[in-house]
């Protein structure tokens, strides 16, 4: 495995946070941190960036879309806005995400998108220092959706890029 990164992934639609060219040598910025919301996807831990999370919100009611895509769990409302609630987990090759009774789901930024992506669990903010590059695959099935990894209690979290696995859900269906 590669050693640590001190770059952090670019934010969706944000600055790139690679490092800057100079003379043809890569020059590396200073450390900076990076919050990720920690959620249990298909019974596997996940990391995702809370620049592409406006919200996390609790499912009181889905409501089924016939004819929808097998990843579309129906339509949810939050403050009277129309929410299409999608799994994500068998994209990454996981089991598909158990929704119970007041589940949860994590609402995705830009708030144009009125998508939300349900989880088993939420388990929280959390702040990193560093993170590994996509450059070992770890998980296979979910490497192309990953920005890389954190590292958690001695354990790799994948850095899910959740605007890449939406839109790849997205194209399946046309």
């Amino acid at each position: 495995m590669k050693t640590p990164s001190a770059e952090i992934p670019p934010a969706p639609g944000g600055p790139t946070g690679s490092p800057a060219p100079m003379d043809g040598v890569l020059i590396a910025g200073p450390p900076m941190k990076l919050h990720a919301c920690l959620v249990l996807i298909g019974g596997e831990q996940f990391a995702v960036d809370v620049r592409s999370v406006r919200e996390v919100m609790v499912i009181e009611r889905l409501t089924a879309v016939p004819g929808a895509p097998p990843f579309v769990l129906g339509v949810g409302s939050l403050r009277g806005e129309v929410l299409v609630m999608i799994d994500v987990a068998p994209a990454l090759g996981l089991p598909p995400c158990r929704v119970g009774p007041r589940g949860r789901a994590l609402v995705i930024e830009p708030a144009t998108s009125q998508v939300a992506i349900v989880t088993d669990q939420v388990f929280g903010l959390e702040r990193f220092d560093e993170f590994r590059r996509n450059d070992d695959p770890i998980n296979e099935k979910a490497a192309p959706f990953g920005v890389g990894w954190l590292e958690r209690d001695g354990e790799l979290v994948t850095l899910l890029d959740v605007s890449k696995v939406v839109n790849a859900l997205r194209r399946r269906t046309r």
